[in-house]
């Protein structure tokens, strides 16, 4: 197969990322993330039962309860509620379970405090940046330390491209989040990695040939394998993404961004 020209368009998409990341910056500026209950405290109920919860009611009752700052999420046809909320001077779970009512099944209930949470708040952090680190020293050692710095600035890339997606949608941003961060540093050092030893392979049976050719043949002889594997995963995140309620929402959305 005649190798596709893929360094033709390196300008293109640099000039494409250079937007993005710009477009994403003022973004995170204006608005921030919508962090959840893991970064900010308080408590998140699931709920279901038998007939539809009307949201507006049900916003209405825990206002009443002592939660006006509550949201609301409903899910499954509104069949399954969940409610997020900080939990003020008012005991928010019980202030949560009084307005789903007595014929709401309570899936399942969490309560994180606001130390705690500053805590995850920076673990997190550090975990990304440790992770993108710590590949970019494999790729060094593996390999040579221009190869180290392109996976560095392209991993980065991605993290922060991901992180625009949560500042741009509002999804929210809590410790499965920060999973999908993880997940897609993963993905992506994955590829580089399989791709740059096809060029150094390429580039030491072609001595003195363009290194523009011999790159675009090493990711053209590769592209099979990195669409086969990143498909296979999006037809898993997009399912996630359709039947796995709202607690799971987020993280598919966010992986499923990533791979593409």
């Amino acid at each position: 197969m005649p190798a596709a020209p893929f360094t033709r368009w390196r300008r293109i998409g640099f000039a494409a990322v250079l937007v993005l990341l710009a477009a994403e910056a003022g973004t995170l500026a204006a608005r921030g993330l919508n962090l959840g209950l893991d970064f900010t405290g308080g408590v998140l109920v699931e709920a279901s039962r038998q007939t539809p919860f009307d949201p507006g009611a049900l916003r209405a009752g825990l206002t009443a309860a002592g939660l006006p700052d509550a949201s609301v999420q409903t899910a499954d046809g509104g069949t399954t509620a969940l409610i997020r909320a900080q939990s003020g001077g008012v005991d928010a779970l019980a202030a949560a379970r009084e307005a789903l009512g007595p014929d709401a099944s309570v899936r399942s209930q969490s309560a994180v405090g606001p130390k705690v949470s500053g805590e995850l708040l920076r673990s997190g952090a550090l975990a990304c940046l440790a992770a993108v680190s710590a590949i970019s020293v494999y790729i060094w050692l593996r390999f040579e330390a221009r190869f180290a710095i392109a996976a560095f600035l392209t991993t980065l890339n991605d993290v922060a491209m991901l992180v625009g997606f949560f500042a741009v949608t509002g999804v929210t941003f809590d410790l499965t989040s920060i999973a999908a961060l993880l997940a897609i540093a993963g993905y992506s050092i994955n590829d580089t990695v399989v791709v740059f030893d096809r060029v150094r392979d390429t580039v030491a049976r072609n001595p003195g040939a363009p290194l523009d050719g011999l790159i675009d043949r090493a990711i053209t002889d590769t592209l099979r394998r990195t669409l086969m594997t990143s498909g296979t995963t999006l037809v898993t995140t997009v399912a996630l993404m359709i039947f796995g309620g709202p607690v799971l929402f987020g993280f598919a959305a966010a992986v499923s961004f990533g791979i593409v």
